[in-house]
């Protein structure tokens, strides 16, 4: 899914990058490189596919490493 896209699902619900660095205690740069793609950190993606209640595939286009096929 494309960054501006995940932003304003983020937006709507009222979901902040800095809420998810603090959660995850990792810089809010971390989080901004996930959603922007210039990072690829599964815990941050996972972290953010969970506060949006979306499917990490849906965000992500490739299920988590962990996912069992």
């Amino acid at each position: 899914m494309k960054a501006n896209v995940i932003k304003a699902l983020m937006i709507l619900k009222g979901i902040s990058q800095t809420d998810i660095a603090k959660q995850l205690g990792v810089k809010r740069c971390t989080v901004s490189g996930a959603v922007n793609g210039l990072r690829k950190s599964r815990r941050v993606q996972r972290a953010i596919a969970t506060a949006l209640d979306e499917d990490y595939e849906s965000l992500w286009g490739e299920p988590p490493k962990s996912a069992v096929l």
